[in-house]
């Protein structure tokens, strides 16, 4: 209560203060400027994110890694001081951070890639009909996995599983042209391989 006999309740709400007069039932916020500044200082900072997903060949989740950029130029711009960047210029600090948490969230989903791969033997024999004793039919099958290069690989698994070359393309990011290229690189091996 201020002497006039209003009542004002305050909330705090991380940084956004918000302040309100019950009697006279007005509202007036009080937003903290500098969030609005620090948030156009992070916008600033988007070209140099889409410079690093560029350099680090990111072609899938691009959003995300957008996110995640964002992210990391939010904590180094908050954690930003001359002693701990140790001679380094804000910019450089930054391109730091967001380099380096870029590398872990590719790590990160890498590793997560791998564990679930593991599956690919499943769908070999789901999509063959090869019941669990057919293991000479699988390691021929993984065996002819294991000439073809990644693209190739996902052409013929995405193909097993019932896909077309549109929607492999549309899929992967890549072109229509690009998707039957795979397509006629992995045909040639499989050829070479059945005699």
């Amino acid at each position: 209560m201020d002497a006039s006999g209003n009542t004002f309740r305050c909330i705090d709400t991380s940084q956004e203060i918000v302040m309100t007069d019950f009697d006279d039932n007005k509202s007036t916020e009080y937003i903290d400027a500098d969030d609005r500044a620090f948030d156009r200082r992070i916008m600033e900072y988007e070209p140099m994110i889409q410079s690093i997903i560029g350099r680090l060949n990111v072609r899938f989740d691009q959003d995300d890694y957008m996110q995640v950029g964002r992210l990391a130029v939010y904590n180094a711009l908050s954690t930003f001081d001359d002693i701990a960047a140790r001679g380094a210029t804000e910019s450089q600090f930054v391109y730091t951070r967001i380099y380096q948490r870029m590398v872990d969230e590719i790590r990160r989903v890498s590793r997560y890639t791998n564990n679930v791969s593991a599956t690919d033997d499943d769908v070999l024999m789901e999509n063959t009909g090869a019941s669990g004793n057919d293991a000479v039919l699988l390691g021929e099958l993984r065996d002819m996995l294991g000439t073809l290069d990644c693209r190739e690989r996902q052409w013929l698994l995405l193909t097993l599983d019932g896909y077309t070359v549109v929607e492999i393309a549309a899929a992967s990011g890549f072109s229509v042209s690009s998707v039957k290229n795979w397509r006629r690189s992995a045909r040639a091996k499989l050829g070479a391989l059945r005699g």
